[in-house]
């Protein structure tokens, strides 16, 4: 299956790098300056309403560096979605994978449900579904792309969102693979609710 330009084993489709290791580092391009230049700022200082993309947000609060993503595509950078064991060790909960694993404990998934409970409202832009799914996917009627979509749910099927005018709408987790087309939004925290507890997997 391909998400974002390259099959799960990491490499790109038809390529020639079976598992998605790269003889001596990384190849191709490098990060964008907006996603490199989030690293040069501290954690936390960013303003509670300020967007940020969900590569920035990885690198902001899961400690991700752009070693952990993918270049390989004409909008990096990438990542991949999996699933991992919760610490339940019963049950099986959808998280954003690493391009490369990670030494340290538990950095290279982090759980989606965990780390989106962080934000209260998500934006899509229509690359990652051009992307994704190819290419007219980016049209209004397939999805309300560059409207802020408050996030209900995140489970396998998808992310459940809701927009005031939009109603109720279902974000394939695929389209999550391009990191750099996908926006969260912070709301000011003193006095506004928020929507984590309503996030389940």
């Amino acid at each position: 299956m391909i998400h974002g330009g390259v099959t799960e084993s990491g490499s790109p489709p038809g390529g020639s790098n079976p598992g998605g290791l790269a003889e001596g580092g990384m190849t191709g391009p490098a990060l964008s300056d907006d996603a490199t230049a989030a690293l040069d700022r501290p954690v936390g200082t960013d303003h509670p309403g300020e967007p940020v993309t969900l590569a920035e947000s990885l690198m902001r609060e899961a400690g991700w560096g752009p070693e952990n993503f993918g270049t390989e595509g004409p909008n990096p950078p990438y990542l991949r979605i999996g699933g991992k064991l919760r610490v339940t060790l019963t049950e099986f909960e959808p998280c954003f994978a690493s391009f490369r694993r990670d030494r340290g404990p538990f950095r290279s998934k982090v759980a989606i449900v965990d780390h989106l409970a962080k934000y209260d409202a998500i934006m899509v832009d229509p690359l990652a579904f051009e992307e994704c799914f190819g290419p007219g996917e980016g049209a209004e009627t397939v999805f309300p792309f560059g409207a802020w979509l408050e996030i209900r749910r995140v489970g396998f099927g998808g992310l459940d969102l809701w927009g005031k005018r939009q109603g109720a709408v279902t974000l394939p987790l695929d389209a999550l693979a391009v990191a750099s087309a996908i926006w969260l939004r912070r709301k000011d925290r003193s006095g506004e609710p928020s929507t984590a507890s309503t996030m389940s997997g």
